[in-house]
């Protein structure tokens, strides 16, 4: 508990630390934004003489072009009229009292009556029927007297001004045309004045009202003039101006203006040498912040360091919930990642400015991908080209240029596995870059010479990110203790000088690696794990035998040293080599994943072999028993999941080796009783190994080793070769062993086998030429990793045996069809040999 505890305490620390980082990191980001969107600033005046050539950083608003424009605007704003019906009214009136005083003097003048026809008559005229309008004949100075009084009474009452033609056709017309000039004018006056008529549009009504009846048949000509006429003199118009709608929309009017705004293109030059500086280009200059008499720009601040906070609240919680990284040292994967996004922001405060698309935000797309993977990096991608829109002028295709390389690189990153996809990385990028910026640019409709120089700089500027962050990963992994799959790539390449070691000087540690290396791969995809990680782990984790490697039974070739060691002794070697593993590796500059993996792979087991090796002959001495901790390895337990897989394939395939298991069912006995010793020593408690991941990989083993368990070709009755009895018993073969195989080698001198170390695509491995006499004398101690052979003929075999008793030699092995083949025409010769393995119990300790 108190254990616990205490290392909940120091991750707790850890974590702190961590925190402290990414304020640290907020910090640093807004300031270096802030510095980078601030232009330049200039000392001048109003008046002073420029001694500059000064273009604008960005786009910005013209403010005094644009408020000449909206005055203009503004004052183009007719008045506003409204409709007024005492208007309306009015101008009825006005014509209803001009035919009323028409037709009183019309009545003054001829005195109309109205005479019934005679009773008597007993053929009435027809204009008799209903009675007879009888008006006198008025003289010529009474007729001249009634236009004069019509005139002036409408002058006095009204304000009319009656033409003295108008009035006299008035007075002289008949009294039915009469009426019918009144009945029309009312009508059409009524029409006119129910609509909306400022003085124009009273006048077009009226032109339309007079061609509308001069087209009626029963008026005259004259007559449709004459109401025409007296239309214009008694209508008004029945508008009146509103102030408020008029004030209303003139400030609409403005603020229309002033809402779209006279822009001035980003390197736009608004001062050149030799210009007076005028009070307009003056609040240019400070509207974009760049004389040194402008204010401080707290808005701009503020508003860098909001966006700064959102982008690192989104990033916590997009790492916590989807990327780990903090592991068992998340200060040093913070730090990771925040250098990995500032070195982008610190070159683009430098370039960003004069160079929109040259922000190399595709470093941070290649480093953060190879440590952290696909999504983290086009995440973090996205929220660095957010954060460097401010120092890149908001350029509109910075963005989209910027994603699309990123998302390209990351992909190519992600799907590296040799080291000549690094061309691939950087190619790629450079050229998706370039198209994606050529594309936008014909968008937007930019001049040529300025669509080549966009072009360029994103090509330039995706090249060149790659080719810093393939070069700067190597001083990550040294400063960091981090790994990349671009490095595991380097490092699984069998042209690494510790796997040729392993491979000419420890042939069988080798075939050992590469077995686990399956194991640990295949249970690391099946858990999601990192698989790269536990293969080249796998790899590595026995290196430390190349200080001894004879002292381990998979190299031994005949003759086992540890038949000249004590128990004890023999134990101390074997302990040694993860942490000779760890030396060996930390000279070769292996990764820290890699080097744990070596120093954890035995964790804290006891070597069983030789403990109960040294309690049987305590036993015989009549001692006590030994304490099992002096045969213990002391070294720490795994710290992480792949270093746990590595220690169960590498227990799984020892003991595997060990029992000479080729059915399925047995092998998973074997597996879950491998696997539930190492849960039973508390071996995998610090690991992070869940229950349903152990049984994932107990699995993914058992598929690993279906594949090795086929069923072989049988040899036809004439070809199997076999030794006589005699032999086999001489060479002290007997039925204590598993099974007895047959397989046709080649034999090859040292030469042969360093060429094929270094370069041939076969596999080999070394074996011993022994004598039957050998063969007899170490069948008690040797294993698997050991194949002492039998040559078929007695004769060659006692031969090799006679001159060479000690000759090592690389065999190759080759399939029944092969031996098929080289029985009808290859010249390759072979000779079946017998693979011979003894079953003992606890001996792969050994191995170990």
């Amino acid at each position: 508990m108190k254990q616990k505890a205490k290392k909940n305490v120091h991750l707790l620390h850890k974590n702190v630390a961590a925190a402290f980082i990414v304020l640290g990191l907020m910090v640093i980001t807004i300031i270096t934004v802030f510095i980078g969107s601030t232009p330049h600033k200039y000392d001048l005046q109003i008046g002073d003489i420029s001694v500059y050539d000064i273009a604008t950083p960005r786009d910005i608003a013209d403010k005094s072009e644009t408020m000449r424009r909206a005055l203009v605007a503004r004052s183009q704003v007719p008045n506003v009229m409204i409709r007024s019906e005492a208007k309306s009214d009015a101008s009825i009136d006005e014509i209803r009292i001009l035919l009323s005083l028409t037709a009183d003097c019309r009545n003054d003048l001829y005195g109309f009556e109205t005479v019934n026809p005679d009773p008597e008559s007993t053929a009435p005229s027809e204009t008799e029927s209903q009675g007879v309008t009888i008006a006198r004949a008025p003289e010529k100075h009474e007729i001249e007297l009634a236009i004069s009084t019509l005139i002036s009474q409408l002058s006095q009452k009204e304000g009319l001004i009656l033409p003295s033609g108008d009035a006299d056709l008035l007075i002289r017309m008949s009294e039915e045309r009469f009426q019918a000039l009144s009945n029309t004018i009312m009508t059409e006056a009524r029409l006119i004045v129910s609509d909306t008529l400022d003085e124009a549009a009273l006048q077009r009504e009226i032109v339309s009202s007079v061609e509308h009846i001069q087209n009626i048949a029963t008026f005259f000509k004259d007559d449709a003039q004459l109401i025409g006429r007296l239309l214009s003199l008694t209508l008004q118009p029945n508008v009146e101006y509103n102030e408020e709608a008029t004030e209303k929309a003139r400030v609409a009017a403005y603020d229309r203006v002033m809402n779209d705004p006279v822009m001035v293109s980003r390197g736009t030059r608004i001062l050149s040498q030799g210009d007076v500086i005028t009070p307009e280009i003056m609040s240019m200059l400070n509207d974009l912040n760049m004389t040194k008499s402008a204010s401080f720009d707290w808005a701009r601040l503020g508003g860098i360091a909001g966006l700064t906070l959102l982008c690192t609240i989104i990033a916590v919680l997009f790492f916590r919930r989807y990327i780990s990284i903090l592991g068992d040292q998340p200060s040093r994967s913070v730090i990771a990642l925040a250098l990995t996004v500032l070195l982008p922001l610190l070159m683009s405060a430098y370039l960003a400015r004069s160079f929109p698309l040259a922000p190399p935000v595709y470093f941070a797309a290649v480093v953060v991908t190879a440590y952290f993977g696909l999504r983290a990096a086009i995440f973090t991608t996205s929220l660095l080209i957010v954060l460097i829109m401010p120092m890149a002028s908001y350029y509109p295709s910075f963005p989209i240029v910027g994603i699309i390389g990123c998302m390209v690189a990351a992909l190519f990153t992600q799907g590296s596995r040799r080291q000549d996809n690094y061309a691939h990385i950087i190619v790629g990028t450079s050229l998706t870059t370039a198209v994606s910026a050529l594309l936008m640019s014909v968008l937007q409709k930019i001049s040529t010479p300025l669509l080549a120089s966009t072009v360029l700089q994103a090509s330039l500027s995706g090249g060149l990110s790659v080719i810093a962050a393939i070069g700067i990963m190597p001083l990550f992994e040294l400063i960091f203790n981090t790994v990349s799959p671009l490095r595991l790539i380097e490092l699984s390449q069998p042209g690494h000088p510790l796997m040729k070691r392993l491979f000419v000087e420890a042939p069988g540690t080798s075939q050992h690696s590469m077995m686990v290396a399956n194991l640990a791969d295949t249970a690391a995809e099946a858990i999601g794990a990192n698989a790269m990680i536990a293969r080249v782990g796998a790899y590595f984790h026995d290196i430390g035998k190349l200080e001894n490697p004879m002292m381990f039974t998979e190299n031994q070739t005949g003759i086992n040293p540890h038949d000249q060691l004590t128990p004890l002794e023999s134990a101390r070697i074997i302990t040694r080599h993860p942490e000779d593993s760890f030396t060996l590796g930390r000279k070769y500059r292996l990764p820290m994943p890699l080097l744990k993996i070596a120093n954890e792979h035995h964790g804290s087991t006891v070597l069983q072999y030789f403990w109960r090796k040294a309690c049987r002959e305590a036993e015989m001495k009549g001692l006590s028993p030994p304490s099992a901790d002096a045969f213990r390895y002391r070294t720490p337990l795994p710290s992480s999941r792949e270093s746990a897989i590595v220690m169960l394939a590498d227990s799984t395939e020892a003991a595997m080796r060990s029992e000479g298991i080729d059915k399925l069912d047995r092998a998973e006995q074997l597996i879950r009783n491998v696997i539930k010793v190492k849960i039973d020593q508390d071996q995998l408690k610090n690991s992070g190994l869940s229950f349903a991941d152990i049984e994932k990989i107990i699995q993914s083993f058992l598929q690993i080793y279906a594949g090795h368990f086929h069923e072989r070709v049988a040899y036809s009755e004439q070809n199997k070769p076999t030794a006589p009895e005699p032999e086999r018993e001489s060479a002290g073969i007997k039925d204590t062993f598993v099974k007895e195989t047959t397989m046709p080698v080649r034999i090859m001198t040292m030469s042969e086998g360093a060429q094929i170390a270094t370069g041939h695509k076969d596999i080999t491995t070394p074996v011993h030429v022994a004598s039957p006499e050998d063969v007899a004398q170490t069948e008690h101690e040797q294993k698997e990793g050991t194949i002492p052979i039998q040559v078929s003929t007695p004769e060659e075999s006692a031969k090799i045996g006679r001159e060479r008793r000690e000759r090592t030699m690389p065999i190759r092995v080759i399939t029944p069809g092969e031996i098929a083949q080289k029985r009808v025409g290859r010249k390759d010769r072979t000779t079946p040999v017998r693979i011979v393995t003894e079953r003992k119990k606890d001996k792969s300790d050994q191995d170990d």
